[in-house]
């Protein structure tokens, strides 16, 4: 197979790739240099005094149910990746949704229909160069992590590799749930433009829904709704990710991808 559109998408991806990571591993970075000052007395007081005030639904929502000690390395980045996490995704989906419409909308697809490939293989040098830079996103952003932890938690090698492994390939596997779904539905919008919205939508509808799963308990199925619930620091350092929650993300991603290799097999590209 001819991989001339897989290394086509990677330089498309690459500006938007780098500029991305480096922002996102600059405030990981920062945020692992702050955590020293969080071991003083007065930082420690300071936060449990903030935060006993909450209630423990308000506390689980945010990933800081049990006990909560900031001077703890892991407990510390353990919360701040939640976040972190996030920006990732809304990256990884806005790629996702832009990567099959992008040349509909900029008019080059008639370029890539007069070349000597099919519709499948345009779909899967398309989707493996999305997916080849997730995983470099990732695989940057877990060095950086070690790296912190070498300079900031006096952590050996081994064991800040161990848990930086635990954080960022969770959200691997999540990013690519909603790479997916991002996927799909780059099969489905008629134009690339204002896909940040429809990115934001996503990421940040499903996050609220697994804050209302914690919050209000007639509605705890939402988390089920909520991959970012699934990788939540306390529940993920206790448990990780439960059995039937990679069984519904391996099925989400699968059914997703399937449905979108169908939709763009059938879909007329011309129009």
């Amino acid at each position: 197979m001819n991989m001339h559109i897989f290394s086509l998408e990677l330089r498309n991806l690459r500006k938007s790739a780098v500029a991305g990571t480096a922002s996102i591993g600059c405030v990981l970075y920062a945020m692992l240099a702050f955590f020293p000052s969080m071991q003083s007395e007065s930082m420690r007081s300071l936060a449990g005094a903030k935060l006993e005030g909450l209630p423990p639904a308000v506390l689980a929502a945010f990933g800081l149910s049990g006990i909560i000690d900031f001077s703890v390395i892991t407990v510390f980045f353990g919360y701040v990746v939640q976040y972190i996490a996030l920006a990732i995704m809304v990256l990884a989906t806005q790629q996702a949704v832009a990567l099959l419409i992008k040349e509909e909308t900029d008019g080059t697809i008639e370029f890539l229909c007069a070349k000597p490939v099919s519709r499948g293989e345009i779909f899967a040098q398309k989707a493996l160069a999305h997916l080849a830079v997730f995983f470099g996103m990732c695989a940057v952003h877990w060095a950086v992590t070690v790296a912190g932890y070498l300079s900031f938690g006096g952590y050996a090698l081994g064991a800040a590799m161990r848990e930086a492994f635990l954080f960022f390939s969770a959200i691997f596997f999540v990013g690519l749930l909603f790479s997916s779904v991002g996927l799909l539905l780059s099969t489905l919008v008629r134009s690339s433009r204002g896909v940040s919205g429809v990115t934001i939508a996503i990421v940040f509808g499903t996050f609220i829904l697994g804050v209302l799963s914690a919050v209000i308990e007639r509605l705890r199925f939402l988390a089920w709704l909520s991959p970012m619930d699934w990788i939540k620091t306390d529940k993920l350092m206790a448990e990780g990710i439960r059995p039937e929650e990679w069984i519904v993300g391996c099925a989400v991603i699968a059914g997703c991808s399937l449905a979108a290799w169908l939709r763009y097999r059938k879909k007329d590209l011309l129009v």
